[in-house]
């Protein structure tokens, strides 16, 4: 009964924090219990995890996605494209976790997120000091971004905050292509990765970054999760109560985040970016 309810705790304050930086519950709650799993003395193992934990990606996406159009901050044309793309890549990334020794695999994983957080703070710093060679490399950027099926749009929230940006239609989908890829094979539905490259390659404003990289979970999270329920990749004794706190947490995240600063919610999610990376990487060393 213990475990139960700290699988259940887990994964609200995961899906809490998960779906307020736009990760998804699991980009947390799955390399948290990878984490704790041998001192808490189970034997669920670590591709039954990750493929439980995806399919927590799918109720959180759910719950997280309808608040978030409530509060209508999600970009749905943007998020509709970016699962599209994703589904084809998600599988294949379910079948190859059959292949890849697991240490191997949580190494990578904690490689990238401190890839991910350098990246984030390098731009934030940036962003703030106003130096020329940061005018220069916001240019290069925006200039990307006029290539390659330029997108225009204009969002007007319930709480009538509005915002105009600009993007690059097919530089988001060629990086999708690898988040789809990258979501399944960690377990993790890949906001956590989605989320910062929206914000600082194709310049959406972050609480829209943040929405909708939560509504683009759902579709490329299902068939991930599908495909690794079928290979029998799951435990119920963990997805009951991590889907239920799931379900609460993201409605608790997305209330939340409408009166969290944009900047605060950077500076979160670097911070359990930079966490769950290291983590990982000592574990397995």
């Amino acid at each position: 009964m213990l475990i139960i309810i700290y699988y259940f705790i887990s994964s609200l304050l995961s899906s809490t924090l998960g779906t307020l930086i736009g990760a998804g519950g699991s980009a947390i709650l799955g390399p948290l219990l990878l984490l704790t799993e041998s001192s808490l003395g189970t034997s669920i193992g670590a591709k039954n995890i990750i493929g439980t934990s995806l399919a927590c990606v799918v109720v959180n996406s759910v719950s997280g996605s309808y608040r978030y159009l409530k509060i209508g901050t999600v970009d749905i044309r943007s998020g509709i494209i970016f699962s599209i793309i994703g589904i084809p890549f998600s599988v294949f990334a379910a079948f190859t976790l059959i292949e890849i020794d697991i240490s191997l695999i949580e190494i990578m994983f904690g490689i990238t997120l401190i890839l991910i957080t350098i990246f984030m703070i390098y731009q934030s710093m940036k962003n703030e000091t106003g130096e020329q060679s940061n005018k220069n490399k916001l240019s290069s950027i925006e200039k990307l971004n006029r290539r390659f099926f330029q997108e225009k749009r204009k969002i007007l929230t319930k709480n009538d905050e509005e915002y105009e940006y600009n993007f690059s239609l097919g530089l988001a989908s060629f990086y999708n292509i690898f988040l789809g890829f990258i979501a399944t094979f960690f377990g993790i539905g890949g906001g956590i990765i989605r989320t910062p490259l929206l914000i600082y390659i194709s310049k959406f404003p972050i609480k829209i970054a943040t929405a909708t990289s939560v509504f683009s979970l759902l579709c490329t999270s299902l068939a991930g999760t599908i495909v690794y329920w079928v290979q029998g990749f799951y435990d119920l004794n963990l997805f009951f109560p991590a889907a239920l706190g799931a379900l609460i947490g993201a409605q608790i995240g997305a209330q939340v985040s409408k009166s969290l600063s944009g900047k605060w919610i950077i500076r979160i999610l670097a911070i359990v970016l930079l966490t769950m990376g290291l983590l990982l990487i000592i574990q397995n060393l």
